[in-house]
């Protein structure tokens, strides 16, 4: 079924030339004009194949889909895309497949299914080729957070590794040099990543890396607990630690209170994320602020763009972090 895209493409017209042609808006020159009609003959395209609407890609919808809507990190950036999208005239459609591949392709299918004009995803390397065909058909998408080194979908992602270096380097700038690290490790592109920048912190520096001070999980309170606990009982237990998400951070907190360790006068914790939570625990904690509200509104911003491309764009806009400083590090004397 033909689409103004295809119209587009075919006549070397502009969308939005298109689009005045078959709304019989003014001022369009007559041979531009006469291209449209042509490609628009040849194409058998007819507005009453869909409501006049979608087929003009105006259904002033876009799918949102989200690996797991628990995770504190995407409320905030779903915000940030209701926020922007409204700007636009947009509703959002949300989706969450709870990790599961095969529900991500369901994902897909429904939300192309409602004629949603594009789609903001965050899809692990399992799906890649699902991405790869959406970008065949030309439906506009954008992934968020998750860059395949393959990858040619438009992205907006955060640089973890320099992340990882900024939080790890804080601790040795405040003295430490047993610094231990609780990750998500390769569970998460995110938390690979970030790990990938502790350890260039640490080579910079001229410290060792020893593999007994990192412990991977998944990122949640229990596991950050879990692994927070592993380190204490080493021989040499670590000064500080970069947890790299909030939540792990958050659990953390309870595995040193329970070993009757202090915060940070025992210990010093930095995080990740920039969390609600983050600001509440006690010592507030010092962290990696990851400004999701504005990443999810400029994920809209490049969906947009994606929208009124005649060919996909293939961009990336990367963000950068930054550290806030709170009372969970302490400086080595």
């Amino acid at each position: 079924m033909s689409t103004i895209r295809d119209i587009a493409r075919k006549a070397q017209i502009s969308v939005s030339t298109v689009s005045r042609v078959l709304n019989n808006k003014p001022d369009v020159n007559p041979i531009t004009k006469n291209k449209i009609e042509q490609a628009i003959k040849e194409l058998n395209y007819s507005p009453s194949n869909l409501a006049r609407g979608l087929v003009l890609k105006k259904s002033n919808i876009i799918g949102f889909i989200v690996p797991d809507i628990t995770n504190p990190s995407f409320p905030e950036l779903a915000r940030g895309i209701i926020i922007r999208a409204r700007v636009y005239g947009y509703s959002v459609m949300f989706f969450d497949t709870d990790h599961d591949s095969q529900v991500e392709k369901e994902a897909i299918n429904l939300m192309q299914g409602k004629q949603v004009d594009g789609i903001i995803l965050s899809f692990d390397e399992a799906n890649r080729d699902e991405l790869e065909k959406l970008k065949k058909k030309q439906f506009p998408v954008v992934q968020i957070y998750r860059k395949s080194s393959e990858s040619t979908i438009s992205t907006i992602a955060l640089d973890n590794i320099s992340a990882g270096v900024m939080a790890t380097r804080f601790l040795i700038d405040k003295g430490h040099r047993k610094i231990g690290l609780i990750t998500t490790g390769k569970h998460a592109q995110s938390g690979y990543e970030r790990q990938k920048g502790y350890r260039k912190a640490l080579e910079d520096s001229g410290i060792p890396f020893d593999k007994k001070l990192v412990c991977t999980g998944t990122n949640n309170p229990d596991s950050g607990r879990a692994c927070m606990k592993g380190l204490l009982e080493l021989e040499y237990p670590p000064t500080a630690v970069f947890v790299s998400h909030d939540m792990m951070a958050a659990g953390s907190y309870d595995a040193i209170y329970e070993k009757g360790l202090s915060i940070p006068d025992d210990i010093s914790i930095i995080g990740h994320d920039n969390l609600v939570i983050s600001r509440h625990l006690r010592p507030k904690l010092t962290t990696i602020d990851t400004h999701k509200s504005n990443l999810g509104q400029e994920a809209v911003n490049l969906l947009l763009e994606e929208i009124r491309a005649i060919e996909p764009l293939n961009k990336e806009v990367i963000f950068q972090a930054d550290l806030v400083e709170r009372e969970s590090v302490r400086q080595l004397v």
